[in-house]
């Protein structure tokens, strides 16, 4: 009897491991059926390998969900045009982009070049090296909303594909197959099953969930479809719409690489890993990868500033150098959802929240913990410990947000802020933005005389004279045009 369940149980284990591979092998093979019709749909397997240099020009309307000065919609809308350029047999990307909107200023290049690799600022007139350039990961966001080239990495990497199935979009049916590009998460694409065009492509990415990319419009450029429009979607939320004014292919790209010999070149970008800095008895700069948190000790607690990504990471670089206190209070600055994505750990942590009252619902919407305790700042909280006083003041209205809480230091003349007026350096101060002038006068309107200004985003710490500058370079740039 023992010997007929053993055998059923062996035949039953091969039956679900054969129908597995049968699975497996079924999604490969039905992959590399699609993408040789997807192939010959987009010009062929030579034309393809021969693309080699792709020039765009495009204007673009981002709307900016979740980013804009309200917590809700309507959405602020911002424009800007560029030019994006890529050469993949020198491994060369450049990538041009302007405002066009009242709100914001800025003008940027950055030139991925091997060696010579530089990130330019026409309105500061520096450029500063790029110490370790990465071709790939800085040209991934142009080929993920350039379908060609899309179609163009699925050949090469047709090993990684697989086929997941069939889905409706816009009244047809496509083909989804997901594969993996040489960088980032992997990625599904759906191809119109009559026409074989990409019109539709989505990934998950961490903490920013569903992105999607919808494709209008296709365009024969040399023989190969490009497409003339192109969204964005977050979370099903329309973040962006571009339209492609002229497509370019296999010409020399020389000329985009020419830095003008008359910027002043500024400090290298280099990494920025993740790093704890006391700026103060017991007050700390903790962050790297563009994002940072400021740690004030208490007599019996600690309260944390700001809430961008990497927060447990923070939280533990703090808990090396002051174990024994618990994180009481965590101030979020503003509604932004890179700024509100640490409530989750703070919550974990049985933090209460500082936050704005306008912002209170986007937080609470935000974590999954619904005991989550946040108490709001009207216009000023402070908090005593001793011969410390930290004062939490909302500075808003500003360019960049309503409400917008600042910490602030009064005896050590030390305030934390966030996306206002921050930099990798400080040695060549670039004109003030609309946001970062509007800061300024926020600051003097609250008789806030801040020493040193330290950044949600900004590994060194700027000083007032830092922002005076900034501002009167930002009133003569105005006045010579």
């Amino acid at each position: 009897m023992k010997k007929q369940f053993y055998t059923l149980m062996a035949m039953l284990v091969f039956n679900i491991t054969a129908n597995s591979q049968n699975l497996t092998q079924q999604s490969v093979d039905k992959a590399g059926t699609v993408i040789d019709k997807v192939i010959e749909a987009y010009g062929g397997s030579d034309k393809l390998n021969n693309l080699n240099t792709v020039s765009v020009e495009f204007e673009t309307t981002n709307y900016a969900v979740n980013q804009s000065r309200k917590p809700g919609p309507p959405w602020d809308e911002n424009k800007t045009k560029g030019l994006t350029v890529i050469d993949f047999e020198k491994q060369q990307f450049i990538a041009k982009v302007e405002s066009l909107t009242a709100t914001q200023e800025f003008k940027n290049t950055t030139i991925i070049n091997g060696d010579n690799s530089q990130q330019i600022d026409y309105r500061a007139q520096t450029t500063a090296p790029i110490a370790e350039p990465d071709f790939m990961n800085t040209a991934g966001p142009f080929i993920r909303v350039t379908p060609a080239l899309l179609v163009k990495q699925l050949m090469q990497r047709a090993h990684t594909a697989h086929y997941l199935g069939q889905s409706e979009v816009d009244g047809s049916m496509h083909d989804v197959i997901s594969f993996v590009m040489e960088v980032g998460p992997s990625i599904s694409l759906y191809f119109d099953q009559k026409s074989h065009m990409l019109n539709k492509s989505e990934r998950v990415v961490g903490a920013f969930g569903m992105v999607g990319y919808r494709f209008h419009d296709y365009q024969q450029v040399d023989g190969i479809p490009f497409n003339q429009r192109f969204e964005l979607f977050v979370n099903g939320q329309n973040n962006m719409l571009r339209n492609n004014k002229k497509t370019i292919l296999n010409l020399p790209i020389a000329a985009h690489t020419t830095v003008n010999n008359k910027l002043t070149i500024a400090a290298p970008i280099e990494p920025d890993p993740l790093s704890r800095q006391k700026i103060s008895e017991g007050v700390y700069h903790i962050g790297g990868n563009g994002t940072y948190a400021m740690f004030i000790e208490m007599d019996d607690h600690v309260v944390a500033v700001g809430g961008t990504a990497g927060i447990p990471e923070r939280i533990a670089l703090l808990k090396e150098v002051v174990p024994n206190k618990p994180i009481k209070y965590g101030v979020l600055t503003h509604h932004h959802n890179d700024h509100i994505v640490g409530a989750q750990a703070y919550a974990d942590e049985g933090t209460v929240v500082i936050a704005a009252a306008a912002h209170e619902k986007v937080i609470s919407d935000s974590t999954e913990n619904k005991t989550l305790k946040i108490e709001t700042v009207k216009t000023r909280r402070k908090f005593n410990s001793g011969d410390r006083e930290l004062q939490i003041i909302d500075i808003g209205p500003t360019e960049h947000t309503e409400h917008l809480l600042i910490a602030y230091l009064p005896k050590e003349g030390i305030m934390f802020e966030a996306d206002h007026f921050g930099a990798r350096s400080f040695e060549h101060i670039a004109p003030a933005s609309p946001a970062a002038r509007s800061f300024a006068k926020s600051l003097k309107r609250n008789n806030i005389k801040a020493k040193s200004i330290f950044s949600a985003h900004s590994p060194v710490a700027a000083s007032a004279d830092n922002l005076k500058t900034a501002v009167e370079k930002a009133k003569n740039l105005t006045n010579k045009s």
